[in-house]
């Protein structure tokens, strides 16, 4: 399998290599000797569906290289152009969307059989919970807590290819963390289009914090974290079981996209700066040591200038841990279509990396404020004299990591103490 795009896919990807392995099948990490080739695609943006192309008629020439029978596309790209790339790739024998992915074993039997099957319901988010294929080292795993998006971001066709927003019931989710827990996970990565928003189709209102504490009784596990919030739902009772909750780590990501307010409304976006701003301020007075991560988009259509010059102020003057830039590209489907691209790409380009700069300006100094703490270290990789982990304070694949004198074993938590910055990465020796 190649699973392309976000964490949420990626678990997708698992579930089906589950239940693939559940019915005998066995998995290669060769394609040349794979009789079965599956594409988990991506398509929210157009370098995506560009790459998830690009991968499909890669794969295909294992025909003739390999022993290929069947070559099977799933996930969003399959979902959102249904019958148009059902059309068009021939060389694919079966296709299953982001809704019917848990009938992949059903695809593939079709497919070694000559038959082509093609499904693109919408899947119900409960119900039986296959053990997954994890695909993350054995110490860390991504946990999806809801599918879909009820947002209507200008930017953004998710809601095309994933529905609306359909929280997991609550004895699901911590039914499958006690599972991946006792399979020696220590670090759970809650993921979802808007993770704060969890439980509102199912009890009336946001009910995330209850989750939480639910997770929290789990024996073993060491870190929850928290990736894809929205400020306007980051609540005093969230913020309150964060600081409560020894499980929790204080870590916050919130792709907030820009920060001037003509563009934030032309974006779709439900929040304004100035509430951004207070709710960054309620969870670093709960959280002194919490760790915030962003994303901006640049170069959306209408923004000028002075747009650019009020992101870059914001990113200095918020001194964000994390920032991610991405370049806007127009997606068709969506509210900003009409717009058009006017920003011209090398605009956008240097916005970027001028974003980034600031950034990297500010790193050293952010990070910073870490030394002198003792922490939880997890880690990653072990060498002769000096081992490499992540904190509470970096998520895996997106984050810094922590050097650490000493050579310890993967998947253990070293107390370290923090003594230095080198870029966006930690110099640690043990602590006591």
């Amino acid at each position: 399998m190649v699973s392309l795009g976000c964490p949420k896919n990626r678990v997708d990807s698992e579930v089906m290599l589950g239940l693939l392995e559940e019915a005998g099948y066995e998995l290669t990490s060769s394609a040349e000797n794979a009789d079965v080739l599956i594409v988990n695609t991506c398509g929210f943006i157009e370098a995506a569906k560009q790459e998830s192309i690009d991968t499909i008629l890669e794969m295909n020439r294992y025909r003739e290289q390999g022993q290929l029978k069947a070559l099977v596309m799933a996930g969003c790209l399959s979902q959102r152009y249904q019958d148009t790339l059902w059309n068009q790739l021939p060389e694919v024998d079966a296709m299953v969307g982001t809704g019917e992915f848990q009938r992949i074993v059903e695809a593939v039997e079709g497919a070694l059989q000559g038959q082509r099957p093609h499904f693109w319901g919408e899947m119900p988010v409960s119900g039986r919970t296959s053990r997954r294929k994890l695909t993350t080292p054995f110490y860390t795993s991504y946990l999806k807590i809801a599918e879909g998006c009820d947002h209507t971001c200008a930017f953004c066709a998710i809601p095309q290819m994933r529905g609306g927003y359909r929280s997991r019931p609550l004895q699901d989710i911590v039914s499958e963390a006690r599972q991946l827990v006792s399979d020696g996970v220590r670090e759970l990565i809650l993921v979802a289009q808007d993770s704060t928003i969890w439980g509102h189709d199912l009890y009336g209102h946001p009910a995330l914090p209850m989750l939480l504490y639910a997770l929290q009784e789990i024996p073993d596990l060491v870190f929850v974290r928290l990736m894809y919030s929205y400020p306007t739902q980051i609540t005093p009772d969230l913020v309150r079981a964060m600081r409560d909750l020894p499980v929790v780590a204080p870590y916050l990501d919130m792709p907030l996209q820009h920060a001037h307010p003509d563009l934030l409304r032309r974006m779709g976006r439900p929040f304004r700066r100035d509430k951004t701003e207070r709710v960054i301020g309620m969870i670093r007075d709960a959280l002194p040591d919490v760790t915030l991560r962003t994303t901006f988009i640049v170069g959306f259509p209408g923004e000028t200038e002075e747009h650019h010059a009020a992101l870059l102020e914001f990113v200095e003057t918020m001194r964000f841990d994390h920032v991610g830039v991405f370049t806007y590209s127009p997606e068709e489907g969506t509210r900003a279509e009409p717009y058009g691209d006017p920003v011209p790409a090398h605009v956008k380009e240097k916005r970027r990396r001028e974003v980034m700069a600031r950034q990297r300006n500010l790193v050293e100094a952010i990070r910073g404020r870490h030394i002198g703490r003792t922490v939880p270290i997890l880690i990653e990789e072990t060498g002769d004299s000096v081992s490499v982990g992540r904190g509470a304070m970096d998520a895996p694949d997106i984050d810094g990591v922590t050097y650490i004198k000493g050579r310890y074993p993967v998947g253990a938590i070293v107390p370290a103490r923090i003594v230095g910055v080198r870029g966006y990465d930690l110099l640690a020796e043990l602590g006591q």
